[in-house]
Order: C-alpha cells, then sequence, then structure tokens
C-alpha cells in the first residue's frame, strides 16, 4: 500500500459533498414613545394593574403640575406688568426732572448747559421708548411665528 492510502483507510470513501445552507432571519423592532404630562391610557391602564390606584396618582401629579406652571407664569407676567409700569413712572420722573432742569438751567441764563441738559434727557428718554417698543415687536413677532408655524420633525 502507498503511504497515501495508509493515512486514508480511516474516511469514509463516498462522502455527499457539503451544500450549502441558506438561513433566513427576520429581526422586528418596535418603538413607542409619547410626549405630555400624562401617558397614553393604555399605559395608565397598566400603571393602574401594578399599583392599584397609580392612574389617579399620575392625573393629580399632572394637574397639580399644570397649575403650579399656571401660576409661576401669572407671576412672571405680573412681575413684567409691574417693571413695566415702574420703568414708564421712573422714566416720566427723569424725563421731567431733565426738561424742568434744563429749562431753569436757560432761565437763570445758562442757555448753553440747560440745552445740553433738557436735550440729552428727553433724547435719551424716547430713544430708550423707540428701542423698547421696537424689542417689543420683535418679541411678539417671534412668538406668533413659534405659535403658528409648525415645528418640522426630523
Amino acid at each position: 500500500m502507498s503511504k497515501k492510502h495508509k493515512q486514508n483507510r480511516n474516511l469514509p470513501r463516498n462522502l455527499p459533498s457539503p451544500q450549502p445552507q441558506s438561513k433566513h432571519v427576520t429581526v422586528q423592532t418596535r418603538a413607542e414613545s409619547f410626549s405630555g404630562p400624562l401617558p397614553p391610557p393604555v399605559v395608565l391602564k397598566q400603571y393602574d394593574e401594578i399599583v392599584p390606584g397609580a392612574a389617579e396618582r399620575i392625573l393629580s401629579m399632572a394637574e397639580s403640575q399644570s397649575q403650579h406652571r399656571q401660576q409661576l407664569e401669572r407671576s412672571v407676567i405680573e412681575s413684567d406688568i409691574k417693571n413695566s409700569r415702574l420703568g414708564l413712572h421712573y422714566g416720566l420722573l427723569i424725563g421731567l426732572v431733565s426738561v424742568i432742569g434744563g429749562t431753569g438751567c436757560i432761565l437763570m441764563g445758562h442757555q448753553v448747559g440747560g440745552s445740553i441738559i433738557g436735550g440729552v434727557g428727553l433724547t435719551g428718554l424716547v430713544g430708550v421708548f423707540v428701542y423698547g417698543s421696537t424689542q417689543r415687536k420683535k418679541e411678539r413677532e417671534a412668538r406668533f411665528k413659534a405659535e403658528v408655524m409648525p415645528v418640522k420633525e426630523a
């Protein structure tokens, strides 16, 4: 016997050739999300099944948070209104003082100084008023665009 034949003596002779096997794998993924203060009713029901009364507690928590947020917004608005009124009152006071002071200086014979005091005070007030009005208009327009224009989702 040849050397080659001795080495292969224990191997089976007529083996079928291996056929490639194809496997088909399907992967399915499901994702859910929600936004807002409350989960969807199905999720609330599941919470209530796990912990009896949980749905009521979640609703109560959302109502409480909503009331808190509304109270904060109300206090911010009231504070803004108060600050705006104070600004108007102090602006009027500064304007009156500068015009009266400038007029007093002019009457006492200091025409240049009186004109500068009255003019600068009055010009500053008008500038601040115009700037503030322009800023408020821009804020209103931006707020309107944010409320009216839909947000594009990625």
